[in-house]
Formats: structure tokens, sequence, C-alpha cells
């Protein structure tokens, strides 16, 4: 019964740690020096569920992290919906021609994700003939960028990891653990 609960809640749980992530993220890297350094968890979580979520789950969670992005920023509507899909998309493709098994290829996979984050927004902001203004500003700030995303999705994927575990529990997983329990008590 735990269990069930648990599955029923991984999704919730996962857009709350998220929520609350975006805000800690927006407050404490809003002045000038730290906003170079700003990891974006959101991208990390995006990344996440285009790696180890169903197209569907995945795709449902994208889009609401992306609204909450959304209603955080000050951006036109639609950008970070555009570019957070685009991601998962774009690693949900990559996926399907390259084995990303390794915890390794996870953090490749992440320096090139905000590298393409960077180069989207660049993108997306040329169609409002404002990407000459954030031209001078990718430069300064896409390796800082992709550097941070690394580090911060090498303690990330492994949180993300454990709170798959704990809250999506196989059946066989499950009846191991109560066997091995039974046979150290001695039943």
């Amino acid at each position: 019964m735990r269990s069930i609960f648990l599955r029923f809640f991984n999704g919730p749980l996962f857009v709350l740690l998220v929520a609350v992530a975006l805000a800690v993220q927006s407050s404490l890297f809003n002045s000038y020096p730290l906003w170079y350094f700003q990891p974006d968890f959101v991208l990390i979580a995006v990344i996440w569920c285009a790696l180890r979520r169903t197209f569907t789950e995945g795709g449902i969670l994208t889009l609401v992290f992306a609204l909450l992005v959304e209603t955080h920023s000050g951006a036109p509507r639609g950008l970070f919906l555009s570019i957070y899909m685009s991601i998962f998309l774009g690693i949900r493709v990559f996926s399907r021609f390259f084995v990303i098994s390794q915890f390794a290829s996870l953090l490749l996979v992440t320096l090139g994700a905000a590298i393409a984050w960077k180069i989207l927004v660049l993108a997306f902001l040329a169609a409002f003939d404002l990407a000459g203004a954030q031209s001078y500003h990718f430069l300064i700030t896409v390796l800082p960028f992709a550097g941070i995303e690394g580090l911060t999705g090498y303690w990330a994927y492994k949180a993300l990891d454990a709170f798959d575990r704990s809250t999506t529990k196989s059946e066989r997983s499950r009846q191991l653990i109560e066997d091995e329990l039974l046979v150290e008590e001695g039943i």
C-alpha cells in the first residue's frame, strides 16, 4: 500500500521539489556577481524527465516546469515553454540514437543541453530582433553556465535517482527487501 501511495505522489512531489528549487535559485542568485553562476534546476529536471520518464509523463512534467518558470520571469509568454520543450524533445531524439547509460554520459548531455539552452534563447530572441543585445551576454556566460550545470547536475542526478528509487519501487524489489528482512529476523 505504501509503494502505491508513493508511486502515485511521485509526479506531484517532483513538481514540488522543482518549485522549491526554482524559488531558491531565483532568490539566492539575484545580485550582480552571482547571477553568472546561477544553476538552472529546471533544466536539470527537464533532462531527467527526457531520459528517465516516459514520453507522456516527461512531456507533461516539462510543460508544468516551463509554466512555473514563466510565472517567475518577465520574458515573452511562451519563451521558456518553447525552449524547455525543444530541449526535452531534442534529448529524447538524441537518446534514441545514442545510449546514455553511464553517469558521465549523463553529465555530458547536461553540458550540451546547457549550451543548447543558451543558443535557443538567442534563436528565439532573434525572432524579436533582440538577439544583438544578448549576444555579448551569451559569449560571457555560456561556459560558466554549462560548468555550473554540470556541477549541479552531479549532485542533482544522484538525489533524483534516490528520489525515484524511493518513490517508485517495483513489486519484485519490494518482495526481495521483505524476504531479506525476514531472513535477518530469523523467520
